[in-house]
């Protein structure tokens, strides 16, 4: 896998609107290489517009936008042959196995030669066992193993994961923490969004808060908690999500 020292992605002023409504409204936001950045947004915030936006699936409507020292809308090709991505719901085929079915996407996706052996994979995400068993015979959490193993597949420089413990049981997603970690250590930049305030606190680098469109607060947690001076993160979200526009704005 192939390291840079620049920011993993790098945001600034990032607008976009549909039609008369101002969905992104000048977001900044870096994430550092080799860190694991939370992305967090209170209700219609703008999280998933954003994440569609360095996902290249979405032209921004002002701003700058870098993934890996690449534009996601015009360079989409290159930039998802080095970035992992997890979406917050997928379409997996029913009828293929998980191994038949990473062995099809190795085959479709470039860079062959990074590859991650299928079996290894499924074994990484605690699905070996379930290797042979249709998918549409998986469990919700099963499924969602998959798509992580999928988004494993290339060895990644970038993971962009949209909730991607959305159904997993305790000790699956405490396991999936643990993965996480592994490919940190590794050198792989990791962005995550997720609804668990607790998964944040306790995965996150840094992080940051969006709210009706703009970042509300950015930074590492402890630093957050002082300058708000409250003693957890549900009480920084909360707080946040009871703001006005003006408020955000300033």
């Amino acid at each position: 896998m192939t390291t840079t020292h620049s920011p993993a992605v790098h945001v600034r002023g990032l607008r976009y609107d549909y039609g008369s409504f101002e969905a992104l409204r000048g977001v900044d936001i870096d994430v550092h290489s080799g860190e694991l950045f939370v992305l967090l947004g209170t209700n219609g915030a703008g999280k998933t517009t954003t994440l569609d936006v360095l996902e290249g699936r979405c032209q921004p409507g002002g701003g700058s936008v870098r993934v890996l020292g690449m534009d996601p809308w015009r360079q989409r090709r290159d930039v998802t042959a080095r970035v992992g991505i997890v979406l917050q719901e997928s379409a997996l085929p029913q009828e293929l196995t998980p191994l038949e079915f990473l062995r099809l996407w190795n085959r479709l996706t470039d860079a062959a030669s990074t590859h991650i052996p299928s079996d290894d994979n499924l074994a990484c995400v605690g699905l070996a066992h379930r290797r042979d068993v249709r998918i549409g015979r998986l469990s919700g959490g099963e499924r969602r193993r998959l798509d992580l193993a999928t988004a494993l597949a290339t060895d990644p420089e970038l993971l962009v994961l949209d909730e991607p413990t959305s159904g997993l049981d305790p000790e699956t997603r405490t396991d999936t923490w643990d993965l996480l970690r592994d490919f940190l250590r590794r050198g792989t930049s990791i962005l995550l969004t997720t609804h668990y305030l607790e998964e944040a606190a306790t995965l996150a680098d840094r992080l940051a808060i969006l709210h009706r469109g703009r970042v509300a607060v950015s930074g590492p947690l402890d630093e957050v908690l002082a300058a708000r001076r409250l003693p957890t993160l549900a009480d920084v979200f909360h707080e946040v999500s009871t703001t006005t526009p003006e408020e955000v704005s300033r």
